[in-house]
């Protein structure tokens, strides 16, 4: 049996940040911190630029190499409003719990709890290994009813790392042997982060998750782990997708081939018998 870690958001479950949105957590965060932005031409102009300011930090403290610190929205949150002179604190843990009862907001993608029990009845150990941290990520699992399937929560502030670092791989390896396979839905930091730490990984792409293609028929015909050998085109197009938003640290095309690729959850548990089965 295998130690199967699953990241989350675009994965599993679409969680309550949604930057893009009025509402949502970064929606109430842009709202507080809009009246402090000076030079604005209008409240959306101004809540537009507070989402910017903390897009930025996140960005600085990645390439500084502060990875564990870029994903701590709460420190992001409290540096920004810092600079804008908000006085009042913004919890944003406090606000994840608050919105993510919101089903237009937060949701789980097709078939999860169905492929997690047919995973767990066959004996695999469940974790989660993501960028966002136990206090953001553990109140939507268990708003959405799946928390229950995992031994663990693996995530940067308690493994001091962060992925692709291959360090939040090694601090998972405590919750079972291998074979070890991670379900991820970015090259740079899912696929490049596993290799990197001698696991195997499955990319998933699928309809309504953040910046899905669909696969082209000669490859969407095949069984997931045969497709990578015949997807190099497609994942290299695949690779500058993710690369707009997970461009650092850098990685190259050889270290995010994936084992298998996935277009539904109903794919992962053939393909991880299919890896487990190979050794």
């Amino acid at each position: 049996m295998a130690l199967v870690s699953f990241d989350l958001d675009g994965v599993l479950q679409q969680n309550p940040f949604q930057s893009s949105r009025h509402d949502g957590v970064f929606g109430h965060i842009k709202r507080a911190l809009a009246p402090r932005v000076l030079d604005a031409a209008d409240p959306e102009a101004a809540a537009a630029i507070a989402l910017k300011l903390l897009l930025d930090e996140h960005q600085a403290r990645m390439h500084a190499g502060r990875m564990v610190e870029a994903f701590d929205w709460d420190g992001i949150v409290a540096a920004v409003a810092g600079q804008l002179g908000h006085p009042e604190r913004l919890d944003v843990a406090a606000l994840v719990t608050q919105y993510a009862p919101r089903t237009e907001l937060c949701w789980l993608y097709p078939g999860v709890a169905e492929c997690l029990q047919t995973l767990t009845d066959a004996g695999h150990t469940l974790i989660s290994i993501t960028n966002g941290y136990r206090s953001y990520q553990e109140p939507v699992l268990r708003q959405l009813g799946v928390l229950a399937f995992f031994k663990a929560m693996v995530s940067p502030e308690a493994a001091g790392a962060a992925k692709p670092e291959p360090g939040i791989f090694r601090f998972a390896e405590q919750f079972g042997d291998a074979p070890r396979i991670h379900i991820g839905d970015t090259l740079p930091h899912d696929i490049a982060g596993a290799k990197r730490a001698g696991w195997k990984a499955i990319y998933i792409v699928q309809p309504d998750a953040p910046g899905y293609t669909e696969l082209p028929p000669v490859l969407a015909g095949l069984r997931p782990w045969e497709r990578p050998t015949r997807g190099g085109e497609w994942l290299e197009h695949r690779l500058e997708r993710d690369r707009l938003w997970h461009g650092f640290p850098p990685s190259e095309m050889a270290e995010c081939i994936p084992d298998a690729i996935v277009t539904a959850l109903h794919e992962v548990p053939a393909a991880i018998a299919q890896i487990a089965a190979r050794g």
